[in-house]
């Protein structure tokens, strides 16, 4: 990736890189796989109206991030946008597709005994599943590093791609739909959100409060807007990050409640039920 630019004007880029129709295929093909063995009635596997609508969601979200003109204005003239697409891909995307995967697979495959599966349990303990991700996350906003990723499409590439999968990796110990593998209670779920966000802080504050352009990478970009010069965008691209990061956060804070307030009236049903019983019982 080249950002020593030589596109004035987004409309210097050709279709396939604004539209990036070998992205859209892979996800459409994605989709029709998704729906072919979850999604119809003689599936082995089922899912919920509302499970296939979160992994469509998903794959939309996938597709603005990844396939659209969103990355290549993030990536050749706006930081901010590039924050939004950050934001996009790993605290949109990866909840979305969790929630919409059937739940038997997820029971087949942790049952799975191989070393790739070894990984993936080592990886989803929920203390090295937060800090690998934040750490990432956090190295790969360093301006030395950024400048570095950016200026090379196949290290881009790979770090963004890696950051991705650590992203699955932080959303599971909390939106896990499986209670045999559910490692964390609720009230531990609520904590691990806390403690990412205020993990993630530190990042988005260095870019907010800087005072000064930190990645070269934008110092030079054509001026796509003339109201968000370079400096102002930079700040921009931090509240952005920390906004949409609080709202997604938010929406999964109210998915755990949720969760949690259907599990104790569930129980407190059952309860109910067995005293009626037992009072039944005493009368007979």
């Amino acid at each position: 990736m080249d950002h020593n630019m030589s596109h004035e004007k987004i409309s210097d880029f050709g279709f396939y890189s604004l539209y990036r129709p070998d992205i859209f295929i892979l996800i459409l093909i994605i989709g029709i796989l998704y729906f072919k063995y979850y999604g119809n009635k003689n599936s082995g596997l089922k899912t919920t109206k509302l499970q296939k609508f979160f992994f469509s969601a998903g794959l939309v979200f996938l597709y603005i991030s990844k396939g659209s003109p969103l990355n290549v204005v993030g990536h050749h003239y706006l930081f901010s946008v590039h924050m939004i697409e950050m934001a996009v891909s790993y605290l949109v995307v990866p909840p979305l597709m969790i929630l919409g995967m059937p739940h038997g697979l997820y029971l087949k495959w942790f049952s799975l005994q191989n070393s790739m599966m070894n990984i993936v349990r080592f990886l989803t303990k929920p203390l090295i599943a937060i800090l690998v991700f934040i750490t990432l996350f956090s190295i790969y906003h360093m301006p030395v590093v950024f400048d570095a990723v950016m200026a090379n499409g196949f290290v881009a590439f790979l770090s963004h791609t890696i950051l991705f999968i650590t992203a699955f990796t932080m959303w599971w110990p909390v939106l896990c739909p499986i209670e045999e593998l559910n490692s964390l209670s609720d009230l531990q779920k609520v904590g691990y959100v806390f403690a990412s966000g205020v993990l993630l802080t530190p990042a988005c504050a260095l870019i907010m409060f800087a005072g000064h352009l930190l990645y070269s990478t934008y110092a030079h970009a054509p001026e796509l807007v003339s109201f968000l010069p370079p400096l102002e965008d930079q700040m921009t691209g931090g509240i952005v990050m920390k906004i949409l990061q609080e709202v997604v956060y938010g929406v999964v804070l109210g998915h755990i409640f949720y969760k949690w307030v259907k599990r104790e009236r569930a129980k407190d049903k059952e309860d109910l039920a067995l005293i009626k019983m037992s009072a039944a019982a005493n009368h007979s």
